[in-house]
Order: C-alpha cells, then sequence, then structure tokens
C-alpha cells in the first residue's frame, strides 16, 4: 500500500509511509503533500454528563445547564422520543444476523443450483416450551382438520306458540320460511380435508350448536354416548295401557306396495292441510294427565323420547329441556328447536356440505325438503275413497275459525307406559317403577287388520344427488336390500328415531318410501320410486335397536333428572364429540322466545295468502 487513510472522528489524514529508506529526499527539493511526514490525529474525550437516575444520557435540557456538552449530542437528546429507548445501546446480535445471513443465502441459491442440491434451510429459533416438552416431529398428521365447531354468535330461536301449524310446503315453495333450527345460521366451521373443498369423511359438516351455553349454566352431568347401549330394561316387563284416542284414521292404499320404479307416481301436495308439531308443554291432553293420574311421574312426546333412545346414533348438535316441579318431569322441545325436523345423510361418509347455505343441497334445505316430502307422502299414500275411523276426540290442535283448510289425517294415542325398577337398588327411587304418559301418532291402519291392530307409520327416505354408479332408479328392484343398508348406514339417527316412535305408538307396521327428485337440480318435483312393508320389532333388530336397551335409557335419564332438586334442565348433544351433556339453566330460560314471536306475528302485516306482506319505503 502506498497510501493509508486514517479516518478518526471525521478526520482524514493522507501521508505517504517511508519503506525501506532507500529514497533520499534532497533538502532543496520541492516537497509535495504525499512527502510530508505524517502525523497521527490528537483523540480528545468530548466530556460526559453524569446521569446519577438512570443510565444513559439526559432526558431533558435543564440538565444540561453548566456542562460542556458538544451540539450534536445535545441535538440528539432533544430529539430522543423520535428514537425508542429500547434500541440505544442495544449490543448487537451476531447470531441473529448470521441466520438471516443463511436465510438470503438460501433464498438467493435457490435455482442456481441446477438440481444438483438443494438450498440450504433457515435455522428455525426454538420454540417456548411452556409445559417442559419439547416438540420432535413437526410434520402435519393426515386428516387433522382446524378450528373447532362451536360459534360465538348469539342468535335467537324463535319457534311457533300453541295450535299453529308447521308447514313446510311454504318454504320449499318460496314463501315464507318457518323459524327453526336450521334458520338461526351460526358460524360454521372450516377445516382441512383432501381435495378443494370437498366433505371430510366421517366427520360432520353441519358442526353448530343447536344453543350457545352460558356461562352461569352448571354442568351437572356429562354422558358418553357409546356407554348407553349398556344400559338395559326386561321389555317383557313393561306395561302399557291406552288413555285417550284423538283425531281421524285412514286405511293405507295397497296401491302403493306395488309401486315401481318404472310405474313411479308423482307426489302430490296438500298445501290446504294442517300439519301440527305440539310441545309437550303446549298439549292440554297431557297437562290433565299429569295432575288428574297419581301414578304419572313423566309426560313427553314421542318425537322427545325418540331422540334420547337414539342418541347414540347422532351426529349433529339437538337439545332438551326438562322441567322438574314437584318431582314431576316435563319432557320438552324448545321453540323451534331441531328436534322437530329431520336431517340427511347425517350419518354418510360424505355428509352434506354447508359451505353454501344458499344451495339445495345444504343441510338447511335437504331438511325442508325431507319434512316437506314426509308430510305430502303420508297423506298421499292414505285410501281416500273410504271414509275415515273417527277417533272418540277430535284432533286437539285443530283451529276451528281455518276457513277452507283441515287438520291432515292421523291419530294421536295417548299411552301410559310403566318401566319397572330393580328390586336390588340400594335408593328407593330405583326400585320404585316409573309411569311415562306418552303422545305419540299412528299414520294410518293396514286395510282388512283384526281390530285394535295393524297400525300403521308411514315415513319417506329421500334421495337428493344420484351418482353416475348408484341411484334408487336403476338399483332399488334389483338390489333393494342393499338400497336399505346404504340408507341404515347413511341415516341411522333418523331411522331409529323412526322405529323408536313407532314402538312407541304400538305401530305393528313401518312403511318406508323412496322418493327422489324429477329432476336433480330441482327440490320442489318428487316421485315415489318405490314402497317396502316391515315389521316394527324385526326392522328394529336389522337396526341394532332393541326394546331392552330402549326402555334402559329412558329409565336411566330420568332416575337420573329424579335426583336432582326441582328446577329447568337442558340436554345438549355437543356436534364436535360422542357427548351427552346436561346443564341447570335458569327457570324463565327460553320462556322469552315465544313471547318475541308472537309480539312478531302480531306486528307483522299478511297479504292474502297469509304471507308476509312486504314493507314499502
Amino acid at each position: 500500500l502506498k497510501t493509508r487513510f486514517y479516518v478518526i472522528f471525521g478526520i482524514t489524514s493522507r501521508c505517504q509511509p517511508n519503506i525501506n529508506n532507500s529514497k533520499q529526499v534532497s533538502p532543496t527539493s520541492t516537497r509535495t503533500h504525499q512527502d510530508r511526514p505524517c502525523k497521527m490525529v490528537e483523540f480528545k474525550c468530548p466530556p460526559m454528563s453524569l446521569n446519577p437516575v438512570v443510565w444513559g444520557p439526559p432526558s431533558t435540557a435543564a440538565e444540561l445547564e453548566g456542562q460542556d456538552i458538544l451540539q450534536g449530542y445535545l441535538d440528539y437528546v432533544d430529539h430522543l422520543d423520535k428514537f425508542p429507548l429500547s434500541r440505544v445501546g442495544k449490543i448487537c446480535d451476531f447470531t441473529i444476523s448470521g441466520q438471516r445471513f443463511l436465510e438470503q443465502r438460501g433464498k438467493g441459491m435457490k435455482g442456481k443450483a441446477g438440481g444438483k442440491g438443494k438450498a440450504q434451510q433457515p435455522i428455525a429459533p426454538a420454540a417456548k416450551d411452556d409445559e417442559g416438552f419439547s416438540l420432535v416431529d413437526t410434520r402435519t398428521g393426515p386428516g387433522k382438520s382446524s378450528g373447532k365447531g362451536r360459534s360465538t354468535t348469539n342468535n335467537r330461536t324463535k319457534g311457533r306458540g300453541k295450535g299453529l301449524n308447521v308447514n313446510y310446503q311454504e318454504g320449499i315453495l318460496g314463501q315464507k320460511q318457518k323459524s327453526n333450527y336450521f334458520n338461526n345460521n351460526q358460524n360454521s366451521s372450516k377445516g382441512k380435508g383432501k381435495g378443494k373443498g370437498g366433505p371430510r369423511r366421517n366427520v360432520p359438516s353441519f358442526k353448530e350448536w343447536s344453543v350457545e351455553t352460558k356461562t352461569e349454566w352448571e354442568l351437572k352431568q356429562e354422558i358418553m354416548l357409546h356407554s348407553l347401549s349398556k344400559l338395559q330394561v326386561d321389555h317383557r316387563l313393561v306395561e302399557f295401557k291406552d288413555l285417550l284416542w284423538a283425531g281421524k284414521l285412514h286405511n293405507f292404499n295397497r296401491v302403493f306396495d306395488r309401486v315401481t320404479t318404472k310405474t313411479s307416481m308423482p307426489v302430490k301436495r296438500f298445501q290446504d292441510l294442517q300439519f301440527f308439531s305440539v310441545t309437550t308443554s303446549d298439549d292440554p291432553h297431557l297437562q290433565q294427565f299429569l295432575t288428574e293420574d297419581e301414578e304419572a311421574s313423566v309426560i313427553a312426546t314421542d318425537d322427545a323420547l325418540a331422540v334420547l333412545v337414539a342418541a347414540a346414533r347422532s351426529m349433529y348438535s339437538w337439545d332438551l329441556v326438562i322441567t322438574k316441579l314437584q318431582g314431576k318431569l316435563i319432557i320438552d322441545t324448545r321453540y323451534g328447536s331441531q328436534v322437530n325436523g329431520l336431517s340427511v345423510n347425517e350419518t354418510a361418509q360424505e355428509p352434506p356440505s354447508n359451505e353454501d347455505k344458499e344451495s339445495i343441497n345444504s343441510p338447511l334445505k335437504l331438511s325442508q325438503e325431507a319434512s316437506c316430502i314426509n308430510q305430502n307422502f303420508s297423506q298421499m299414500v292414505l285410501d281416500h275413497q273410504r271414509p275415515a275411523k273417527e277417533m272418540p276426540e277430535p284432533n286437539p290442535f285443530e283451529e276451528e275459525d281455518e276457513e277452507g283448510s283441515s287438520a291432515a289425517s292421523g291419530a294421536y294415542r295417548y299411552r301410559k307406559i310403566t318401566i319397572p325398577g330393580r328390586p336390588k337398588a340400594d335408593d328407593p327411587r330405583e326400585a320404585a317403577p316409573v309411569t311415562i304418559i306418552v303422545r305419540t301418532e299412528v299414520n294410518c291402519r293396514v286395510p282388512d287388520a283384526p281390530e285394535n291392530k295393524g297400525y300403521c307409520s308411514v315415513k319417506a327416505l329421500n334421495e337428493y344427488e344420484p351418482k353416475p354408479n348408484y341411484s334408487w332408479r336403476n338399483s332399488l328392484e334389483a338390489q333393494r336390500g342393499a338400497c336399505l343398508a346404504t340408507e341404515v348406514k347413511n341415516n341411522s339417527f333418523k331411522l331409529g328415531r323412526w322405529t323408536a316412535q313407532a314402538i312407541l305408538a304400538g305401530c305393528d307396521t313401518l312403511k318406508l318410501g323412496y322418493v327422489t327428485r324429477t329432476n336433480p337440480s330441482d327440490n320442489s318435483s318428487h316421485l315415489v320410486l318405490g314402497v317396502q312393508t316391515h315389521m316394527t320389532d324385526g326392522f328394529a333388530d336389522q337396526i341394532g335397536l332393541t326394546r331392552n336397551n330402549m326402555y334402559g335409557i329412558l329409565r336411566s335419564i330420568i332416575d337420573l333428572v329424579q335426583g336432582w332438586d326441582d328446577g329447568k334442565y337442558l340436554i345438549l348433544k355437543d356436534p364436535t364429540k360422542s357427548v351427552l351433556r346436561i346443564y341447570e339453566v335458569p327457570w324463565d330460560s327460553f320462556d322469552s322466545e315465544e313471547e318475541e314471536e308472537e309480539e312478531e306475528e302480531e306486528d307483522q302485516e299478511l297479504d292474502e295468502d297469509g304471507n308476509v306482506a312486504p314493507t314499502q319505503n
């Protein structure tokens, strides 16, 4: 080097060193700036101010009075608010700098290796270990879903009051939709899965909670659903007694037994009929039996009891309300509860997706479609050429002021069921028998059946999306057993409910109809492809529902609630786990929903067809 640069506090000195003293400089020669001798610049330490409070420079100009401080230093102190104090005097971390260098170097080497090697991966910082464990394998496991299905939306479910019909025909036709559980769309839970947004296998796609729990609710009991299968009561000791028949009963039309896929029949619509779904607390006969019969300790409907019996088969969330007052239990459904609706392919490997809630194949639309089909099918298969058998009491829910409409055909059978206790039980309450008064439904009678026999329950299964390799049109005639087995697998909860309802109602026969869409893209037009007849007991054994287990579940839940104090309890099914939880809720819970619904109906203006008139701006 011929030149050196000394840069000290902004002062630069350039000099020519004498390496070997071989060159002599004449005294008479003119010296250039390169031949001048070098002189080190003096380093003078500036005066430092003392801050006895904290480490660092003074924070105010008042502390600098009388001290000889450089102007640049003073200027920095005046603008100290622009620079975070945490960054003043911070030690340089060469480890982090090295990691950033390796990361940038790895990115820069991508595409330059020519396939001969991989770019160096950046070193990930060690994760904080709060529990004293270290993660060994960071690879994502297969089939994991992200998020939990619980929603934080606080929506109220609004139902219908006493005596109002629930006609699903209107919702399908695009008119005013009934307020039910599926209309209260809470935040949907989406997870990761294979494919492009396709449904996950063996995981419910409709994971909303039917009721949003509150922190002040006390959790009384948590029941694992798989434990319900172990509960047994000898069904031969269960006693039945008819208390009251109401409504009317038609005979089944045997023409539908001969319907095939080639002679399919369109589903008729019965928009002029009234269909009812009345809760336990709104039934006047059940209230009367509970007060007059001293032996009666529980009142309920067949819908509510059937849900408890088939609870282990369910995937979606549902809830029931049990009110205990003076040792009496009222098993009821909330206003607008989903228990009154029907699910479609709830237990299938590929359940309906809820990503597009406006799609006709969403759980909401399919539930309305299935309910509409069952209402129409229950009236379509009746023999209207022969007069119906009138029961001792008329339909208790029919409204006389409705002009041009009548109640749908069907009979309500009020039964008294006595479940025996366990003689060896230590608790006297468990050793005593339990008497349940239940309201059941009978759809029709089998023609030429003996008296008090031949009662029939009519239900319909619906196909909404035929597949190229499997459809009822192609497989129902040749593979009836395979079609039924597929439906038992895909709709286990719904078929379990229907079977339990038929057993409680004393129906010897169960008629299952197979209904499909006329056009897969139209959910308002359907065809009946066939009707299968099953004996109720044989069909129950076929789907794995035994009478012993059925009465054992009812007896165990009743004994559990009877051991608690008087109050209101909520039975809630977890949509993400096979768990049944029972909460104690305040007395006024779910009562305000009915009042709000009635106030809204009074304030709304209706048009000529009875629908809500649009608001005019």
